[in-house]
């Protein structure tokens, strides 16, 4: 099933919707429940499930903005999940604990963060302390390394401007900055026009303050020039992370065409760059991981069921399972259950 963006009026695979996906956006559940018992204050203009007042048509492309103000430690954090789109975010007051593709940053007041739509993250340690964050998660129309993307329309900028940022924050992923004067300004103005609750009127000055805020963040990017690496944009890196997390969904009824599709790339160019990143073809590469979770399963659980293993670990059937376990590691797995210690390391 697609999900539909109107305001791009293009169609997307749904994957970021499903829980079972490689990149689920999560909708920030824990946030919005701590919010309804009272613990934080959300103040945020939302659509597509994120918490917050409904945009409506207001804001094109703008998935949230606002933020939380957290008075006091909490008991909740959230998870590793990935966004719908590019997140740009910052500090206001006290700290924040950002996850990001497995490396830890300690966030303090006057600091702001970036978060592209492929990167796994989470916030808290595992809980949020006392803090304010203002956010702007914007849909660019992209969801992988190489994809364009696609500023809203209501910037009205030219488009040379357009693509220098787009290229200061795809082609350098620097998790965080010291946010200029300008910026902070800019973030604490749209926390402000947030929390008067009132899109209709607040909306013009929203689109305004929004504009500025990324202006003075490219002119601070434009400053501090960061080197930018062309391969964080390419094909190739997409193909890598697709890799990487596909231990997560081995149960998943992959072929190589729709390997190929949630890369968004052509069977040949998918093929070509696993080729490059792992010495085999693709449909090879996922029978040796799968094969590889079930030596760990049997090993650390050996009273499972084979049958159990083979489906979770993604085969079909439990007799081809076995001939492909057998063929790899010298023994069935029926004597692994007998001998677990065989499978040991």
């Amino acid at each position: 099933m697609d999900t539909r963006h109107p305001e791009l009026g293009a169609t997307r695979p749904a994957v970021f919707r499903e829980p079972g996906a490689l990149l689920y956006a999560g909708n920030c559940k824990d946030l919005l429940d701590a919010s309804i018992a009272g613990k934080v204050t959300l103040s945020a203009w939302t659509r597509r499930g994120y918490p917050g007042r409904d945009l409506g048509d207001a804001l094109p492309q703008v998935c949230s903005v606002g933020g939380w103000d957290a008075t006091q430690p909490q008991d909740w954090g959230l998870k590793l999940h990935c966004n719908e789109g590019v997140k740009i975010a910052y500090v206001a007051r006290g700290r924040l604990t950002l996850t990001l593709d497995g490396e830890r940053y300690e966030l303090r007041e006057g600091q702001m963060f970036v978060v592209r739509p492929w990167q796994l993250h989470a916030f808290g340690d595992p809980n949020v302390v006392a803090s304010q964050i203002v956010w702007v998660l914007f849909d660019m129309g992209t969801r992988r390394p190489h994809e364009q993307w696609l500023w809203p329309n209501w910037l009205a900028w030219p488009e040379r401007d357009q693509q220098r940022l787009t290229e200061f924050l795809s082609k350098n992923e620097e998790p965080y900055y010291q946010a200029s004067r300008e910026v902070a300004h800019d973030f604490h103005q749209i926390a402000n026009i947030v929390a008067t609750n009132d899109i209709e009127g607040g909306e013009i000055r929203l689109r305004l303050t929004i504009s500025m805020m990324l202006m003075h963040f490219m002119q601070q990017l434009e400053a501090q020039a960061p080197a930018l690496t062309e391969a964080l944009a390419q094909s190739k890196r997409t193909v890598k992370i697709f890799l990487e997390r596909l231990n997560h969904a081995l149960d998943e009824d992959w072929t190589l065409e729709n390997m190929a599709a949630e890369c968004n790339l052509s069977r040949t160019q998918f093929s070509k760059h696993c080729l490059s990143l792992t010495n085999t073809t693709p449909v090879r590469y996922l029978q040796m991981i799968r094969l590889e979770a079930a030596r760990r399963m049997l090993a650390a659980q050996p009273a499972l069921q084979v049958t159990t293993v083979a489906y979770d670990c993604g085969f079909s059937s439990s007799q081809y399972f076995a001939t492909c376990f057998k063929r790899r590691f010298g023994i069935s797995p029926l004597d692994v259950r007998r001998q677990p210690q065989l499978l040991a390391g």
